[in-house]
């Protein structure tokens, strides 16, 4: 028996989710297919989201426009999940000398400074971390628990029979003039949402992914000592309080041995940088790897198959992901339902494909 939806969703990262669940609060069915024994960068990342550009303090792209959607997003998705994974913090920046300090203040004057803090901190938690120059905080972060909205929506997907659990055949999608069938599935169309798997994909694997690696370790403070649960600290590595007086530190950048297979030499690089910020012993947890779907002009992949209309992609969000997806998500519903124009900035067509 045929089953009829709006769209074919292959990827059920956090690109993928974002999209499938935006589209179903417009009233859209969809499918989604995914392989859940498949590792994703989304599951094992902090979800950590920042409106500033650490090194030239200016605001990340788009970000007025980004943080007032993506607030949106996540606290219907709470309602609707009736489940806390979406957090406001801020970002404590250690100063590493008196320049970048000088450097902080001045841009509190300027385009970014409603994201800065005015304030500077001469004692940030002096018994715990080595802030000899002081620290100052970055407003409207915090993060997406990344692992927990991806479980409890498969969970959603579930039982709206919304998600065929199963590693997506290319081989098995007919494209016909307006439309295309995945087994027994019809639609409109199909949206590949693969994150860094896109490479093997035969409709898109020519575009210009610039594929990076990350790592990334969970730590255990001892029992005694308090980092309060809404600062995440900052200086070559980020710290993300996760309760219990665990942490995400991370992450590494890694562009040449892509897999996801964590190594003795991110470890080492991440416990030198977190040596450096946390003055009392610890113990390390866990450690993970994954490979982020970042491109090579740092912005997200949508758009349509030059020659099949009815296959797309959204995917290339990167490691802003956790800001991205729900604005772009957003704005392709548009496209897709009403025939907006998609932005030239991340249309696929700017690469000539």
């Amino acid at each position: 028996m045929n089953k009829q939806v709006d769209y074919i969703i292959a990827g059920c990262g956090l690109a993928g989710t974002v999209l499938a669940q935006t589209l179903m609060r417009q009233g859209r069915p969809v499918m989604i297919i995914d392989d859940p024994g498949l590792s994703s960068a989304s599951k094992i990342a902090a979800g950590v989201y920042n409106p500033i550009v650490f090194k030239r303090l200016v605001k990340s792209w788009r970000a007025d426009e980004l943080i007032p959607v993506m607030d949106d997003f996540y606290n219907e998705a709470e309602k609707v999940l009736d489940e806390r994974f979406y957090f406001k913090k801020q970002i404590v920046k250690l100063f590493t000398d008196e320049n970048e300090k000088t450097f902080w203040l001045k841009k509190t004057a300027e385009d970014a400074g409603n994201y800065l803090s005015k304030e500077i901190h001469d004692d940030f938690l002096p018994g715990v971390v080595y802030a000899p120059l002081g620290a100052a905080e970055v407003k409207n972060a915090g993060n997406l628990d990344t692992k927990k909205f991806l479980d409890v929506f498969r969970n959603f997907f579930r039982e709206k029979d919304s998600l065929i659990e199963e590693k997506f055949d290319y081989e098995q999608l007919i494209r016909e003039e307006n439309s295309v069938s995945y087994k027994n599935i019809k639609a409109k169309k199909i949206i590949f949402c693969e994150g860094y798997r896109a490479i093997e994909n035969p409709f898109f694997k020519e575009l210009p992914f610039k594929l990076t690696k990350g790592e990334i370790l969970t730590i255990k403070l001892p029992d005694d000592v308090e980092i309060p649960l809404n600062k995440v600290i900052n200086k070559g590595v980020f710290i993300l309080p996760l309760g219990d007086n665990t942490f995400k530190a991370g992450a590494t950048y890694e562009w040449n041995e892509l897999n996801e297979e964590p190594t003795e030499k991110g470890k080492n690089e991440l416990l030198e940088k977190f040596r450096k910020v946390i003055k009392v012993p610890f113990e390390v947890l866990e450690h993970r790897a994954g490979i982020r779907p970042t491109v090579n002009d740092r912005r997200p992949l949508l758009g349509f198959h030059p020659e099949h209309p009815s296959i797309a992609i959204f995917n290339g969000m990167g490691t802003k992901g956790v800001m991205l997806a729900p604005y772009f998500a957003k704005h392709f519903a548009e496209v897709l339902e009403n025939k907006a124009t998609l932005d030239p900035e991340v249309d696929i067509r700017r690469f000539g494909k």
